[in-house]
């Protein structure tokens, strides 16, 4: 029994060593992408995202580098700034006719859908449409997003700058339709806003508050 409780002992020293010995251990990727607007214009964004090291399910020591589900877009439209973070996959920069920009995103991605208490189910087309208010940093969405968005390709890329590839600083338009090649082919409602893009089917109008993950242990 006492060689047990030796060998417990040892097994959670060390892992308390492994997990003192990556505090601090992570990493932001950035760089610059050139965006084409729906109005013809062209503007060029800052993004960045973290990356952390990250145990495998059911064994701590299998530790990898992986990127996290949050990301910061920051960019300049009409004489104003804007900064948008949150843990979701932003896809499309979008003008609105009273030439506003907002963000479009697909809900599921990294889980933005359970963050929030009225959660973003049962939607079509599922997507998420972001407004900014007058500071250009805070940011809300309406239940639906707006129909002349409809059909709109995607306009920021998907396949984002890992840590272990020869990265560059900046990515044209071009640079960015040869990255999401393959992602375009396995994702057509990623590639263009599909208005028929229903991802939930017959899903529960009621949202189960028990479904909501705890981010807190993220």
């Amino acid at each position: 029994m006492q060689q047990k409780i030796v060998k417990c002992w040892t097994g959670w020293v060390a892992v308390v060593l492994a997990g003192s010995l990556l505090v601090g251990c992570s990493r932001t990727v950035t760089w610059e992408e050139e965006v084409p607007l729906n109005t013809g214009e062209t503007i060029w964004i800052k993004r960045s995202k973290p990356w952390v090291y990250k145990g495998g399910f059911g064994n701590p020591f299998a530790m990898s580098m992986l990127p996290t589900g949050e990301q910061t877009i920051l960019f300049k439209y009409g004489g104003s700034e804007y900064r948008f973070t949150g843990r979701v996959d932003v896809g499309w920069i979008a003008i609105t006719p009273d030439k506003k920009p907002v963000l479009v995103a697909i809900p599921g991605s990294y889980g933005w859908n359970y963050q929030y208490e009225s959660a973003y189910y049962c939607v079509v087309p599922y997507y998420v449409q972001f407004f900014a208010d007058k500071t250009g940093k805070n940011w809300t969405w309406p239940e639906k997003i707006e129909p002349w968005l409809y059909n709109l390709p995607r306009n920021l890329m998907a396949s984002i700058p890992r840590l272990d590839e020869a990265r560059k600083d900046r990515y044209s338009a071009k640079d960015r339709e040869e990255r999401d090649r393959t992602y375009h082919l396995q994702s057509p409602y990623g590639r263009q806003i599909d208005p028929l893009y229903d991802a939930n089917g017959d899903c529960p109008k009621k949202y189960d508050p028990s479904m909501k993950p705890d981010w807190s242990k993220k």
